[in-house]
């Protein structure tokens, strides 16, 4: 950051004037050891280079507030998104090479990332959505083997175990999905996005017949479809494969859930939501949704964290423009994005004390010992790190930011 030089360069200075004023034999005192980073914790970095490939880190007698890649092992992946976290085990879309499906990933007896078991897709096209519930239970799509059924998988053996059929949803059109971009768990029930509409030529989004979401409920225990609930004025729910648009509120129990809307148009009347189904409801809350409009336009929610009725999400400074255009010269990469925290009864939008972000790095927030963990990527100030925010007092400081490492694309913890 230019700040930080700034700040560098004087303290450099002052340093100077201080050993000018010393005598020969005097030796300057030893730096100061940062004795706050907490020792039973395993940091496991995803970088990334401008084609997205990169290496996953995991770092825990050697955590910094200030950290340089070079020289530490780590585990080589061509598409570097971030990853998930069960336990002390991690998984991410894709294998290391980027074959389609679901990879394992283990920390060996020195800390360090190693493969593990992979689940491949059928797929040559799409990648799979995925979810991992526990040690035995797991769920994931699969085109090939029909996109209106999920696949179950146990995620230790990492070996497929059967599948849930919504084909009996279907509407005869041309792309029908059922949790191709939301796989949600609460309870004994499963939340499905249910997409039926067209790809249109030159777009990457199916555009569904009516301008509306739908999710399809599954009850778990008796094996059957609950209801299928919609909320329309909004379409798409959810964007990218490892890049989970719903929520789980561990507070309130509120499910909530993104609505992208049409990112290439960027309609008025059908713009991107923020969506909720309330504690023990199987039908999306008419009475609430949380519309980008309100906060700024062109654009799209496209992060979300949920906690105790606050909505964390990035809102731009200014109207951003799909990937392929501009918007008063402003794209989608730049440095716009900021971190919000907005209340869900009153919808005031509340911006936090954390670096601005270009969305290269697409991960979440999360939640870890009462603190909310945010990422950053800011191009502008060569600005790389997580930044953590404690709800109650409302204070943010730094967790660490990397130093000539590339990207930061994913951050996850693992406890002793």
């Amino acid at each position: 950051m230019k700040r930080n030089k700034f700040y560098a360069m004087m303290i450099g200075l002052s340093a100077l004037m201080f050993l000018g004023a010393c005598s020969k034999d005097e030796t300057a005192a030893p730096a100061p050891v940062d004795t706050d980073l907490p020792a039973n914790e395993t940091w496991v970095i995803y970088n990334a280079s401008a084609n997205w490939s990169g290496g996953i880190y995991a770092l825990k007698d050697n955590k910094a507030r200030e950290i340089n890649l070079s020289g530490i092992p780590f585990f080589q992946v061509s598409s570097s998104l971030g990853g998930r976290v069960l336990g002390k085990t991690l998984y991410k879309v894709n294998s290391a090479s980027n074959a389609q499906g679901i990879l394992k990933l283990d920390l060996n007896s020195a800390g360090n990332v190693v493969e593990g078991k992979f689940l491949p897709s059928l797929s040559t096209s799409y990648i799979s959505n995925y979810l991992v519930v526990s040690a035995t239970e797991g769920y994931y799509w699969d085109d090939v083997r029909g996109g209106l059924k999920v696949q179950k998988f146990n995620p230790t053996t990492m070996e497929r175990t059967g599948e849930i059929d919504f084909s009996s949803l279907s509407e005869g059109l041309p792309n029908e999905s059922a949790g191709q971009l939301i796989l949600a768990k609460r309870d004994d029930k499963l939340y499905v996005d249910l997409l039926l509409g067209t790809k249109l030529a030159g777009d990457w989004q199916v555009s569904p017949t009516n301008k509306e979401v739908a999710i399809a409920v599954y009850d778990l225990t008796n094996n059957k479809i609950l209801n299928v609930t919609k909320f329309a004025g909004t379409t798409n729910l959810g964007v990218f494969i490892d890049h989970v648009l719903w929520g789980l509120d561990e507070k309130t129990k509120d499910l909530y859930f993104v609505a992208v809307g049409d990112m290439k148009r960027q309609p008025t009347d059908y713009s991107s939501k923020i969506l909720r189904i309330k504690s023990g409801a199987t039908e999306f809350d008419q009475s609430f949704s949380i519309d980008i409009k309100n906060y700024q336009f062109p654009a799209e929610f496209n992060r979300l964290f949920v906690y105790d009725s606050k909505i964390y999400t990035t809102i731009p400074s200014r109207g951003v423009s799909y990937y392929g255009g501009a918007q008063h010269g402003v794209t989608y990469r730049s440095d716009v994005w900021y971190w919000n925290e907005i209340d869900a009864t009153t919808k005031k939008a509340k911006r936090l004390a954390i670096p601005a972000d270009s969305f290269y790095g697409t991960q979440n927030p999360f939640l870890h010992n009462g603190e909310i963990y945010f990422l950053s990527n800011n191009t502008t100030e060569g600005y790389s790190g997580v930044n953590q925010y404690n709800p109650t007092t409302g204070t943010v400081k730094e967790t660490f930011h990397l130093k000539e490492s590339g990207r930061l694309n994913g951050f996850n913890i693992i406890t002793d």
